[in-house]
Formats: C-alpha cells, sequence, structure tokens
C-alpha cells in the first residue's frame, strides 16, 4: 500500500514532527514532489540542509507551539494534564482552576501518543487527536492517576 506526500506531510504535522514537516514543506515549495506522489520519492531527493535548518528555526510552519504538561497534584498519586505554549501558562491555569500551588510542571510530550481514555466522553483518543478539538490554550484536559491512562476531568465542566 503505498503511503502519500500528502499523508506522511499530514502525519508530520499531527505528531509536531517539525524537521521532517519543513524537509516535505521544502520539497513541495521546490516542485520536487507533489502531494500525491508516493512518500518514497522523498527518499530520492538531495535537500538543501541549509534552507531547511532555516525554515525550522523560524518554524514557517507553526509547529509544536502548544505542549503537553503534566502536573503534580497535592496528592501524590493524581496528575493534571494541561496543552499550553509554555509551562508558565500550565501553571497559571492550574493554579486559576484548583486554587493550589502546582508541586512540579514537567513538560511531556511523550504522553501525546499512548490512546487515553476520556472518562466523561467514554472516548479513545490519544492528545494529539484531543487537542485538534481544543479551541483556546492553555487547556485543563484532565486528571490521571499516576500509571494509567484514564483521565478524569475534576470538577471543572467541559
Amino acid at each position: 500500500m503505498m503511503v502519500t506526500v500528502r499523508e506522511m506531510f499530514d502525519f508530520a504535522i499531527e505528531t509536531d514532527g517539525l524537521n521532517l514537516a519543513h524537509r516535505i514543506y521544502w520539497a513541495l515549495s521546490e516542485n520536487l514532489v507533489q502531494l500525491e506522489d508516493d512518500s518514497e520519492k522523498l527518499d530520492a531527493i538531495h535537500y538543501d540542509e541549509s534552507a531547511i535548518y532555516s525554515m525550522v528555526e523560524r518554524n514557517v510552519l507553526s509547529i509544536g507551539r502548544i505542549k503537553l504538561f503534566v502536573i503534580q497534584t497535592s496528592n501524590e498519586k493524581w496528575y493534571s494534564f494541561i496543552l499550553a505554549e509554555n509551562s508558565l501558562d500550565a501553571y497559571r491555569l492550574y493554579a486559576d482552576l484548583f486554587r493550589e500551588k502546582p508541586r512540579k510542571v514537567t513538560r511531556s510530550d511523550r504522553l501525546m501518543i499512548p490512546t487515553m481514555d476520556i472518562a466523561d466522553t467514554g472516548q479513545q483518543t490519544n492528545l494529539y487527536e484531543y487537542r485538534k478539538n481544543v479551541v483556546q490554550f492553555p487547556a485543563y484536559v484532565g486528571h490521571a492517576e499516576a500509571n494509567t491512562k484514564v483521565l478524569y476531568r475534576m470538577g471543572v465542566s467541559a
């Protein structure tokens, strides 16, 4: 089964694949591939690494601005998940919503990938998919008990 350049590009953007997305974008902008081409064509291209590096540094595609932050709560077994541009925004939102000082704020993008169960809706999704439906950031996603993959909205309406 052929994977198209479009599918590869969409995947890179959805998963915050900054370098890959910009490499594909550069190849498209130079007309070296088309969106409907087989993605294997990307392997044969001689890339202008300095141009791509510059694009990545400027983040031309605005990828990865929103990150996942996990906050250790006053109950050491529970963690709050917040999508935000930076840790300060995540800290402030948590403090405003729950009227307590976060114990520890950690950037945890690796937790965007596993499928999570959203307890309130019964939905199963990864947080990349969940993020697509969020309109405003920072955004509270939910709480999870340590080493589990079930998110609960604690005292906050959707």
